[in-house]
């Protein structure tokens, strides 16, 4: 299906306080038409192009704690530094 794809990008609505996911998105793989990839696609869908997104989500996940780890480290120096201004 299209929304285990690496190139299925997963449309959202916003609400009042969060996004949440609609049944469509649309395709980001070059190898197909922009006519045929700029159109909402069903997240069900499949095509010959389809690659599994496994690798990709195991790559933003390794990216994300990257930046939370620098975060975290950026919060402490912060927090050093405000305390030895009291």
């Amino acid at each position: 299906m299209c929304e285990n794809c690496k190139f299925f990008l997963l449309h959202y609505v916003k609400s009042e306080t969060k996004f949440t996911p609609i049944a469509y998105g649309h395709c980001t793989n070059q190898d197909i038409p922009w006519k045929v990839r700029k159109h909402n696609m069903p997240r069900n869908n499949c095509c010959e192009k389809w690659e599994s997104s496994a690798e990709l989500k195991q790559e933003n996940k390794e990216s994300i704690k990257k930046a939370l780890k620098s975060m975290r480290s950026a919060l402490m120096h912060i927090e050093q530094i405000l305390a030895d201004d009291l």
